[in-house]
């Protein structure tokens, strides 16, 4: 009797010892998680020049990465990335800007010398920006203990772009085949017009630069397999354009001036991201 009463003692000991280990391995995170997580954002850029430009509007975009996280502790982790992103904003251009178009391209001033008026002459009046990048995001991630099946984070983030590509959709004024020379007819006096998925890649800045702070909850399924969500705010460190511009000129009426344009747009946005980590 007392062997058996012994013996089960020992069995609930020993119970108890590997529920308690099996419980703090569910509760422990591996040193590396990998997964991917999708990230629709509204953005919209900010003119350093309100004299020259004005915000006009943001635009809703979309963006993907492959992001992993190397765990310092359960609690503080370094988070690193690698996708693609879109984003944009409108811009209108209330000082005169105008540029040069021809077999469906914008082209440079200095392109029309041997074209011998075979172009078309546009004044600016508003752009919608849409701009793809290769990102890589690097952050830290500081989260809670677990409670329940949650842990709740705080995300600071460095966040690299490389420009993909561009594209305008522009709001215009015909502006009559010689002008400057015609300088009888105004310079908004021409048809509206518009131009749209117009290549302007060229025009834009490389790299882009960005910080952004975000807050969220991972809720755990398994083990340390978890579903990401969280909502962050996102602010250009650099400019999104060349600061001066390829292709576009000034504009006056009767006196033109034909110096490129200078430009700096801060693109700043709200971006939310779900995904899973394994």
């Amino acid at each position: 009797m007392k062997k058996i009463l012994a013996f089960s003692i020992l069995v609930v000991v020993c119970s108890g010892g590997i529920f308690a280990q099996s419980t703090q391995s569910a509760n422990e995170l591996k040193n590396f998680r990998f997964g991917v997580a999708a990230m629709p954002d509204i953005s919209w850029y900010t003119p350093n020049d309100l004299k020259k430009f004005a915000s006009n509007g943001s635009v809703f975009k979309f963006g993907v990465v492959i992001n992993g996280e190397y765990n310092f502790s359960k609690n503080v982790s370094m988070g690193f990335g690698l996708g693609i992103a879109s984003a944009g904003g409108k811009v209108a251009f209330t000082d005169s800007v105008r540029y040069f178009y021809s077999n469906d391209a914008i082209i440079k001033q200095s392109d029309t010398t041997g074209l011998k008026g075979k172009y078309t002459q546009y004044k600016l009046n508003s752009r919608k920006y849409s701009a793809s990048y290769f990102v890589i995001p690097i952050s830290l991630k500081m989260r809670t203990n677990q409670i329940g099946y949650m842990r709740y984070f705080f995300q600071p983030s460095l966040n690299i772009g490389i420009r993909k590509k561009v594209l305008a959709t522009d709001d215009l004024t015909t502006l009559p085949p010689n002008w400057p020379k015609t300088v009888a007819t105004s310079a908004n006096s021409g048809q509206s017009a518009n131009q749209t998925n117009l290549d302007i890649t060229k025009d834009m800045a490389l790299i882009r630069l960005s910080a952004s702070i975000s807050a969220g909850a991972e809720y755990y399924i398994s083990g340390s397999t978890a579903l990401i969500f969280s909502v962050g705010y996102d602010y250009g460190l650099t400019g999104v354009a060349k600061s001066t511009s390829d292709y576009l000129v000034h504009t006056a009426s009767g006196s033109p001036s034909n110096g490129a344009v200078t430009q700096k747009f801060i693109q700043s946005g709200v971006v939310l991201s779900v995904g899973v980590l394994f």
